[in-house]
């Protein structure tokens, strides 16, 4: 199980709840018992009321002191899951406890798929069409390009329907533009994923992106509250912190905003223009306890989508849109500037992202493979909390290179990051694996 710690409504209080599965972790159980035990906080919940919810739909539960349960007899599907407790608080107003996890399926053979997660166009302030971009990306090889234009821009501005994506005449939003041409490259490209998304300015966060939202934000939100109660009205979303080398270098915890801040770029711009690496800051990041993964954003204000080799892996079974944020959720994702390199990273068997329920003294196997035939690779560095290299490994310049190494937990919270370093200088981050006691 794993502790979350939520604030109070009206109250300036916090409770700890522990959940099971935990927050953010995966199983391959389809039947797992799904479980909520109010730890402290007590005095502010009238705890007999509450009821559980999976993706938004009650199930039958039972209440035993302070612990709601649920045992199902039908298989959970695969993917991504929400779990809410919703409870009267002794004030006599409602509130909700959200957490979530993963069903995966071991089983699966995985592809590694190439693509840009942030990017924009003329809808904002970039250059061509959301289609001129997806096609460009496509032509130049890869497998899966996210737009991304501004907030401001796309809420505000009309375009007339083209009549190759829609068979509506009429004036129509730039957000609802961006989504038919997204679909419309879908439908013509099986063999290519076209995502959409929006970049929000915040005062508390820099920018950020959300990607797969079905609605934008009409105006910007003020507060990380207002951000947290527009993100609850989402289902299956991703949420992306940009260029953190101009954005706020800390961003404070918070346990529900957890849930859904996803991926963090570690190396921003273009290798053909301006380019900046942030991984310091990632590790930051994770130290300060988010669980998040490393991405690599070409963020194109010009008609160049692809022409550099930064980009993001994503490690799943098939090209689809569906498939991409399904892997993202998961973590399973890492940053690179050769968009040749294969990075398969697994601690105790499970892959980079994952929450391992480990505690001190506890040994965690972790195994690496890395193989790039165009950019070979000099050595391999396993980074852990507050950026320390706690392993590293010289392989000379190969293209293809294996490392299996066991460690002891020394922690109760560790994280740790494959790096990969090739002989012209590029790098490759790995998306961290995670470690904790997540024990009652």
């Amino acid at each position: 199980m794993r502790c979350s710690e939520y604030r109070v409504k009206n109250a300036d209080s916090s409770v700890l709840f522990y959940f099971s599965p935990g927050n953010l972790t995966s199983t391959s159980n389809r039947f797992v018992p799904i479980l909520a035990f109010l730890k402290e906080g007590r005095e502010y919940i009238d705890f007999p009321t509450a009821k559980l919810f999976l993706d938004d739909e009650e199930i039958p539960s039972k209440i035993d002191n302070f612990t709601i349960s649920s045992s199902h007899n039908k298989p959970i599907g695969y993917g991504c899951h929400y779990i809410k407790v919703v409870v009267k608080l002794l004030d006599g107003d409602i509130q909700d406890f959200i957490w979530s996890f993963i069903i995966e399926d071991e089983l699966l053979d995985y592809n590694f798929y190439y693509g840009i997660p942030h990017s924009h166009t003329s809808y904002s302030d970039g250059f061509g069409t959301p289609t001129e971009a997806y096609e460009k990306a496509k032509n130049n090889g890869l497998d899966f390009l996210i737009v991304t234009d501004h907030q401001g821009k796309l809420a505000r501005g009309k375009f007339n329907y083209d009549k190759s994506i829609s068979l509506f005449g009429g004036n129509t939003p730039k957000w609802e533009m961006l989504k038919l041409e997204a679909e419309a490259m879908n439908f013509r490209n099986p063999d290519f994923a076209a995502l959409y998304g929006f970049e929000l300015s915040t005062n508390f966060w820099g920018h950020i992106n959300i990607i797969n939202s079905n609605t934008i934000i009409a105006k910007k939100p003020s507060s990380i509250e207002d951000l947290y109660t527009w993100l609850c009205t989402e289902d299956n979303i991703l949420l992306s912190v940009n260029h953190p080398h101009r954005s706020p270098k800390t961003l404070p915890f918070t346990h529900n905003l957890d849930n859904f801040v996803n991926l963090y770029e570690v190396g921003n711009g273009s290798t053909t223009r301006i380019y900046t690496r942030t991984e310091e800051n990632y590790y930051a990041a994770l130290d300060y306890g988010w669980h998040i993964a490393a991405i690599n954003g070409q963020d194109n204000h010009s008609d160049d989508w692809g022409d550099s080799n930064n980009v993001t892996a994503v490690i799943c079974k098939e090209l689809s849109s569906a498939s991409l944020i399904n892997a993202i959720k998961l973590r399973r994702v890492y940053s690179t500037e050769s968009r040749s390199l294969k990075l398969a990273v697994k601690g105790n068997g499970k892959w980079m992202g994952s929450v391992l329920n480990l505690k001190k003294g506890d040994i965690l196997g972790i195994h690496i493979l890395a193989e790039d035939n165009s950019s070979p690779i000099e050595k391999l560095q396993i980074i852990t909390n507050r950026g320390e290299v706690a392993h590293e490994k010289s392989f000379g310049g190969v293209c293809k290179c294996e490392w299996n190494l066991t460690t002891t937990i020394d922690d109760e919270y560790k994280w740790y990051v494959v790096k990969v370093i090739h002989t012209d200088g590029k790098v490759g981050i790995s998306s961290a694996l995670f470690v904790q006691d997540i024990n009652l």
